[in-house]
């Protein structure tokens, strides 16, 4: 699938504002660079839009059934993501520190439900927590789309609706 330049650059900007937001905000700087490096914020939101874009363009050129789909997705995300978790709470644990519900709300994705455990385990985990959960209701954001776009919702006359324009 050819990619569009114009996503790939702001899905890069998006990375470095992030990262500069975060690396900024553990120095003491200035207000007015401090809030000026705060827009990296925004660079998350403009991230998962165009992360969600490219899947939808990806979902027309190749549909893949819900099952395969969450299997693709976990393989590369949930899986080395319960890895990191385990090993974390092995460290945890060795240091004597609280283990359970940390772990528990990382592998089940409910830390950022729960204000005292938004920052187990590291506080960027709650965009793993939130893409998986983006990832499990992506059919019914496709059946959205299809519906408003004149369709039935099902995949299939979206995904050959896409191929004919």
């Amino acid at each position: 699938m050819k990619q569009l330049d114009i996503i790939n650059f702001l899905r890069g900007y998006s990375i470095f504002t992030i990262v500069l937001m975060h690396l900024l905000q553990s120095y003491p700087i200035p207000s007015g660079l401090m809030k000026a490096s705060s827009f990296g914020g925004a660079g998350v939101h403009v991230f998962i839009l165009c992360s969600g874009f490219g899947l939808y363009l990806s979902y027309l050129n190749k549909p893949l059934s819900y099952q395969a789909f969450l299997k693709k997705r976990f393989g590369r995300i949930y899986w080395p993501m319960a890895i990191v978790c385990l090993v974390t709470s092995c460290w945890m644990l060795f240091q004597g520190q609280e283990v359970l519900m940390p772990l528990l709300s990382n592998l089940f994705l409910f830390k950022m439900f729960v204000p005292e455990l938004e920052s187990s385990m590291g506080g960027q985990m709650w965009f793993i927590s939130t893409i998986i959960q983006f990832y499990i209701a992506w059919p019914l954001i496709v059946k959205l789309i299809n519906i408003n776009r004149g369709g039935t919702g099902s995949p299939s006359s979206s995904a050959s609706r896409g191929r004919q324009s």
